[in-house]
């Protein structure tokens, strides 16, 4: 009962979101142009949420804004453009964003908008060639340049211009080689004869997850890689073939092979409580019934998480993981609270977030118990 009541809710939750998303472009039009006294709609594609502008001042036209759709790390958000009668951009504002404050805040900090200014609507605003993405925030980035890409479609179709930029490929770096060749190494490592029995290969893992993907990086799989694809917010592969190599690579060898790739063997937060455990001396496990009926409580943070993203429709709302605020060395007093209260407990029990608090691992809990269900489900079937 309480597993169907837990479905039901979160179906719930996802349909009122669902009802309830609306965004008004037009009253963001004052601010990207304030000198103009009023504004027209001139063409629209409300599907893909872009929309162009016509801005008067005194009966005459002085230019145009366009409002575009990007996806940034937390969701969508509404990107403003004013631009001259030409087609040149004067401002750029984005006044409608889920991004977590601290990782947008990174574009102020860089003076990330001004390279925009005093470009034509011919430009190919691509990232990292034409545009310099802000360091630490390379998805919200993504997103402002998208933005700005897709309202700009109109406007070039509305100049008689229509823009028909380079077709895109997937850019594979060096974050989605390392991960790749992680799990490669974590199969070899949990499936060859001979490996699977030692003990240092998952150190060695740990500690290659730590440096590349906690330090380096600062990429890691958190509650918000999931909840953003069944409320339709997941990036481009284009722009973010990180995200679907990690998400869809541990869950795919997860139900095939029957293991968690990530949970203990990569994460680097893992790896980092377990050092701080070490130094702590404690040998305490969550081994007594009490302990292990306590790591339900995963469950529940999990469930109480994703209903609040699926009401409000707010993937931001599942970044509170640890994680973010020791790797960035960024968070609110909140977020340093939960992560020096975790790292403190974890002194005297064993990887205390991983078994108790972690909603990640209890995502991919469910994904191996959804496993071990269709599988029992199979052999009784084909037994008869």
């Amino acid at each position: 009962m309480l597993l169907i009541g837990a479905v039901l809710t979160l179906i719930g939750a996802w349909i009122f979101g669902q009802l309830n998303l609306k965004t008004d472009v037009a009253t963001y039009l004052p601010d990207v142009m304030p000198k103009a006294t009023a504004f027209t709609l001139v063409s629209s594609r409300p599907s893909d949420g872009e929309y162009l502008y016509s801005a008067t001042a005194n009966g005459a036209q002085i230019g145009w804004v366009t409002a575009g759709k990007g996806q940034g790390y937390g969701g969508p958000m509404v990107v403003m453009v004013a631009w001259t009668m030409g087609g040149t951009i004067t401002n750029v504002q984005v006044p409608e964003l889920k991004e977590t404050p601290v990782w947008y805040g990174r574009l102020a900090k860089a003076d990330y908008f001004s390279q925009y200014i005093g470009r034509t609507f011919s430009d190919p605003f691509t990232l990292g060639t034409d545009i310099n993405a802000a360091t630490g925030a390379t998805r919200s980035s993504t997103g402002v340049a998208q933005g700005v890409y897709n309202g700009r479609l109109l406007l070039a179709e509305q100049l008689g211009k229509p823009f028909v930029g380079p077709a895109q490929k997937i850019k594979i770096g060096p974050e989605e080689i390392f991960l790749i060749l992680a799990l490669l190494l974590v199969m070899a490592f949990r499936l060859v004869p001979g490996l699977k029995q030692k003990r240092w290969p998952r150190y060695v893992m740990l500690i290659f997850g730590l440096a590349v993907f906690g330090v380096w990086a600062s990429a890691m799989l958190s509650l918000i890689n999931f909840v953003v694809f069944p409320i339709g917010y997941a990036p481009s592969i284009f722009t973010n073939p990180f995200l679907y190599i990690m998400v869809f690579g541990i869950i795919l060898l997860a139900l095939a092979l029957g293991k968690n790739f990530w949970c203990f063997w990569i994460c680097p937060f893992a790896a980092l409580q377990e050092g701080v455990h070490f130094l702590g001396g404690s040998q305490h496990r969550p081994v007594s019934r009490l302990q292990l009926t306590l790591r339900n409580s995963r469950y529940i943070i999990l469930w109480a998480v994703v209903m609040l993203v699926f009401i409000f429709r707010s993937p931001q709302l599942a970044v509170f993981e640890p994680w973010n605020t020791v790797f960035s060395l960024q968070g609110n007093l909140s977020q340093w609270i939960l992560l020096v209260s975790t790292l403190g407990i974890g002194l005297f029990i064993y990887n205390f977030w991983c078994h108790y608090l972690c909603p990640v691992g209890a995502t991919m809990d469910i994904v191996l118990k959804i496993r071990t269900w269709a599988v029992n489900t199979y052999g009784r079937l084909t037994a008869r």
